[in-house]
């Protein structure tokens, strides 16, 4: 009986700590787009984003909050999220004349949509 309640005690430790545990998100760095448009996820959670772009990448967030790059074609990086991060971000190099946003995603700490 000892026993079976250590195993149980311990299941439900590691269950804890598993739903615990910030997970990775991948975003891809298209030429015209970043996919998912939107990353749903928690405090704590990271995204990877990789660039299939063709050509070197530079992410910026709206008011210079972080910035990472430039990301060569091919290339990867690691973004540690926190809930205090810009959410929105765009391409550096992707701004009209007149500052419009041509390429931008988003971090979202809102529940993903289900459908």
């Amino acid at each position: 009986m000892k026993r079976a309640f250590s195993l149980v005690a311990t299941v439900a430790a590691m269950s804890i700590a598993s739903a615990a545990a910030a997970d990775e998100h991948t975003v891809l760095i298209l030429a015209d787009a970043y996919f998912p448009k939107v990353t749903y996820l928690d405090n704590g959670d990271s995204v990877r984003f990789i660039n299939l772009s063709g050509g070197e990448h530079n992410i910026v967030a709206e008011g210079a909050a972080w910035e990472i790059g430039p990301i060569p074609d091919q290339g990867e990086v690691v973004l540690e999220v926190s809930d205090v991060v810009e959410k929105l971000f765009y391409d550096k190099d992707a701004v009209a004349d007149d500052g419009t946003l041509l390429v931008q995603g988003e971090i979202s700490f809102d529940s993903a949509p289900l459908n």
